[in-house]
């Protein structure tokens, strides 16, 4: 093992896959969520979840009973406000997914594009939208073939289910936007791209190569972590690392449960040999 846990100053967990799987915790979740916090590790939850906002998450987790007082939470839902905001001022925007999507870019500033006319929108903001249509889907597709920018609150075609389904994602949508008109250019906020690292050290402070990346996810956690130089702690689930990725997680675990284990058996190690 190339780290220390004594090294590490925050953990930066993700949320769906990682923590809990739909309303399921993960067994070890909250055992190693208490351990961290008892000895002052800083906490964010960095999620690609595009329909909550974070005081909705924060709110499911505590409903799930896990410790979660002293964390910072960042969801794709309001990084997109934000990453629009600090590149282009306030816009306006046709947001396809929640309430909470458009309440997000609302509060950043953005304006919601009213006008049927297509040339009036600056962006066609898509994060996961339940209820898409075709109807949706032709109204997204005009709006950027008449100049409009496609942006993604993230990439992910799918995530995984309680039931062990998949379950659709917002790459899914912007798939078909594409694929409809032709158009590829597509600006994306969340993981595997850095901008959601780069606002931990804007919030904190902290400096990155001092924080790991805790996800399941090897091309949006993993990925996205390594280009921003976190390390990584994956939690594989039984599955093999990527090879065409062409690098390796600092730690693979099966599990949250062993992960725990792991860094709490290490810590306490290396603070017998520091007594």
């Amino acid at each position: 093992m190339d780290w220390n846990v004594n090294n590490i100053s925050a953990f930066i967990f993700d949320l769906d896959g990682c923590i809990y799987s739909g309303n399921k915790v993960y067994e070890g979740s909250k055992e190693l969520l208490t351990y961290l916090i008892d000895t002052e590790k800083e906490i964010f939850f960095l999620s690609n979840n595009s329909t909550d906002q974070a005081k909705t998450v924060r709110q499911k987790l505590i409903n799930m009973g896990l410790p979660v007082g002293k964390t910072t939470i960042l969801v794709a839902t309001e990084l997109i406000g934000e990453y629009l905001y600090e590149t282009y001022g306030s816009v306006h925007v046709l947001p396809i997914g929640t309430e909470q999507l458009k309440e997000s870019l609302q509060e950043q500033g953005h304006k919601i594009c009213l006008s049927d006319r297509e040339d009036s929108c600056d962006f066609v903001v898509v994060g996961r939208d339940t209820s898409f249509t075709y109807d949706t889907l032709h109204k997204c597709t005009k709006y950027v073939m008449n100049g409009a920018k496609l942006i993604a609150t993230n990439l992910d075609l799918f995530h995984p289910g309680e039931d062990g389904y998949r379950v659709p994602e917002t790459g899914a949508l912007i798939a078909a936007i594409q694929a409809v008109s032709g158009i590829e250019e597509v600006q994306v906020v969340g993981k595997p791209f850095i901008f959601p690292f780069n606002k931990i050290t804007q919030k904190t402070g902290l400096t990155l190569n001092n924080c790991v990346m805790v996800g399941d996810n090897p091309y949006t956690d993993v990925a996205g972590a390594h280009a921003a130089g976190v390390k990584t702690f994956w939690i594989s689930h039984g599955q093999s690392f990527p090879s065409e990725l062409g690098y390796q997680p600092d730690l693979t675990c099966k599990s949250m449960k062993e992960l725990a284990e792991i860094v709490m058996t290490t810590y306490s190690k290396e603070k017998e040999k520091l007594s």
